[in-house]
């Protein structure tokens, strides 16, 4: 890790963080966190500079390239801090600390039932004086600045603005329990690279891919990848291909576009049963996604057969149960059938993963504490390393410290420590599945303090709890999709690759990562106080503000009506495991989730011919593989067919032409943000929509 890949990559993540919410949310350009996993701008500008830089330095002669260790490095970095910008923080953050007020002041049942009282005061912003704190977030300041004004100046007088006074307690509150939960992730991930990395030999597909670009071979301007002919027919191709969609937009009168998507809808019309599917949308559209075919080309067999066939058998599944009476409706946030059952699943998988790596993580914990084997013992060659021996130890403290946070926001113990080890259940399940599946694009569906909900039910809950958790969940793990730990195992292997020791790089990512989150949060504030927050946007603007006390207005309603508030309120810790009382809806749909993952282990580990992952339960039902089955299913087609007729020796070929069409994708998005950018510099409007990437 060299001193010019630090700086770069520090450079990269304050550009990243500091403009990350203006380019998305404010200015309404394409998205830098687009493409998730695979961040459009991080990847694009890869692209950019293995194609056009390296060679570009070799012509002039100028100092050395950067090397592959370089861009890992910096690669990294920049795709951590891109969740930045999007729902790890910015997006929802400061919206969820001042708007509950916004929305107590214009509701009346939030009115009638006093639900802000239910939420500790630190927990938000103070509200007074209402015209500074609150209505000036959602509207925006006056300008009226003179013409003499300096740059400088005008960023004082945008400083001044914002009434950090107010903003000083929930600060203060929620910075100390978000720096936990970024340093358990970066803990988790050292912990378990070496297990997932040298022992499971996990494929990686997005380290991979990336590795196949930043690879280089002596002092070539291209690597043998590049330099193949295949890598620029999908290239060029697909390129074209979304270069002419993209210009459609813009010229829709003289531009013929490339259809890439086709509707099943007839087929419901034969068949209405479909209709009773909740994701009947997902699987009567037919989405050709490039990238997604292209990824699902160089996975396994097992993996993009699975991820192919998710919306499919959970038709099979859902239509006839749905049909039988069962209520399978879910709410996203707060929870139902569905998603309890991804929870139970989620659960099984977690523990198959820890029974799978069961002595390297017990020799790991055991010398956390001191304990070495007898002298006697010869040394094992799964040993832990020291960087793992430390890195489970700051996990361990800082679980501890987390829970004792949480219990100071005003949880009793037996919720916080729930609460905490179900944060740590999605931590390491959504790393696993990216690492393991390639999948760009994950959402599990469920949010832990949905689960506690309906394990506890109202009367052991109470609403005071239920909108603690709430909001610690939105802090901690609202869309774990864009949370450090998935960009993080992945560039833990990816520098690997490069000689990169995984856990100063992941130290490092940790202390730049929390620089950006200053940077964004003061970012946010900032231009939140000056342009106003985006009302348009309903996820930060109501959606997620309301989420804690839309949770808890029920339990609050129903325990009102039989008059078991204030007890529920007074319970303690003991007093609340004894009342637990979770409905037969969610015991079932958990024991489903855990029984279905437990049999397909069982059955891909003993069997030859078992077609499925077990990953199907983690991933059926959710919007990402609505969107994204169908192409899944084409690359798993296209490899079976290359397989069959050409053998392993025709798969390996077609390997660059498969890195080409994603790289081809990721450059066509790339392009029409660099033209939205300089679109809007140049007129001042917005420039026209052109998002193709699922999200």
């Amino acid at each position: 890790m060299t001193w010019r890949a630090i700086v770069i990559g520090l450079i990269g993540v304050l550009t990243i963080c500091g403009f990350g919410y203006l380019n998305d949310r404010i200015l309404e350009l394409e998205s830098i966190n687009n493409g998730h996993q695979l961040p459009i701008l991080v990847v694009g500008l890869l692209i950019v500079t293995v194609l056009l830089i390296h060679p570009l330095i070799a012509l002039l002669r100028r100092p050395r390239r950067l090397s592959p260790a370089e861009l890992a490095v910096i690669g990294t970095f920049c795709a951590c801090a891109c969740g930045i910008s999007g729902r790890a923080l910015a997006e929802q953050f400061a919206q969820l600390l001042v708007l509950p007020h916004h929305w107590e002041r214009i509701t009346p049942g939030w009115q009638t039932h006093r639900l802000l009282d239910y939420a500790p005061k630190r927990l938000m912003v103070d509200p007074e004086p209402q015209d500074e704190v609150v209505n000036r977030f959602l509207t925006g300041s006056t300008r009226e600045e003179s013409d003499s004004a300096t740059f400088w100046q005008r960023c004082q007088k945008k400083i001044a603005q914002t009434p950090w006074r107010q903003w000083r307690a929930p600060l203060v509150t929620w910075m100390p329990i978000f720096t936990l939960g970024i340093v358990i992730m970066t803990a988790l991930a050292i912990v378990t690279h070496r297990q997932w990395s040298a022992h499971e030999h996990l494929q990686y597909p997005i380290a991979n891919f990336m590795g196949e670009l930043i690879r280089q071979d002596g002092d070539s301007w291209f690597n043998s990848t590049l330099r193949n002919r295949l890598f620029w027919l999908g290239f060029v191709i697909f390129f074209l291909i979304r270069l002419n969609n993209g210009l459609y937009q813009w010229y829709p009168e003289t531009i013929i576009p490339i259809k890439l998507n086709h509707s099943l809808w007839p087929f419901a019309s034969k068949w209405p049963a479909l209709l009773r599917n909740p994701r009947a949308g997902g699987l009567l559209n037919f989405n050709i996604f490039p990238l997604v075919i292209g990824v699902g080309f160089l996975l396994s067999s097992e993996i993009s057969f699975t991820l192919g066939m998710t919306q499919i058998l959970w038709a099979c599944f859902c239509i006839p149960v749905i049909g039988l009476g069962f209520n399978l409706a879910t709410d996203y946030e707060i929870g139902g059938w569905r998603g309890w059952q991804r929870a139970g699943s989620y659960i099984a998988f977690a523990a198959i993963l820890l029974y799978a790596g069961r002595h390297a993580y017990w020799e790991t914990f055991k010398r956390a504490f001191g304990l070495r084997p007898p002298r006697s013992q010869l040394p094992s060659p799964s040993a832990p390393e020291r960087a793992a021996v430390i890195a489970m130890r700051v996990l361990i403290v800082s679980t501890i410290a987390l829970c004792l946070l949480i219990i100071r926001l005003g949880l009793t113990w037996p919720i916080a420590i729930g609460l905490v080890f179900l944060l740590l259940v999605t931590y390491l399940v959504v790393a696993r599945i990216s690492a393991e599946t390639g999948l760009f694009f994950i959402q599990p569906g469920w949010q832990p303090f949905g689960m506690l909900m309906a394990l506890f039910g109202s009367y052991a809950m109470g609403p005071t709890p239920i909108v603690i958790a709430a909001f610690v969940c939105i802090v901690l793990c609202l869309d774990p999709c864009h949370a450090m730990i998935p960009y993080l195992v992945n560039g833990l292997k990816l520098g690997e690759r490069g000689n990169v020791r995984p856990s100063t790089l992941a130290w490092s990512n940790l202390a730049l990562y929390m620089l950006g989150a200053l940077v964004a949060v003061f970012a946010v504030l900032v231009l939140s106080y000056d342009f106003g927050t985006p009302a348009q946007y309903h996820w930060s603007y109501k959606r997620i503000p309301t989420l804690p006390f839309r949770a808890a207005q029920p339990a609050l309603m129903q325990l009102k009506a039989i008059g078991a508030l204030e007890a529920s309120e007074g319970l303690s810790g003991w007093e609340r495991l004894l009342a637990i009382r979770p409905s037969s809806s969610f015991l079932w749909a958990i024991a489903f989730g855990i029984i279905g993952v437990l049999a397909f282990s069982f059955l891909r580990l003993r069997t030859r011919w078992w077609p499925l992952h077990p990953c199907l339960f983690l991933l059926w039902e959710t919007y990402p593989l609505s969107v994204m089955s169908h192409p899944f299913l084409v690359g798993w087609l296209l490899k079976k067919i290359c397989l069959r007729f050409g053998g392993n020796r025709l798969v390996v070929k077609l390997k660059p032409f498969a890195v080409g069409v994603i790289s081809a994708d990721i450059m066509g998005a790339l392009v029409f943000m660099a033209v939205g950018l300089i679109y809007y510099l140049y007129t001042g409007e917005k420039p026209k929509t052109y998002r193709y990437f699922p999200r």
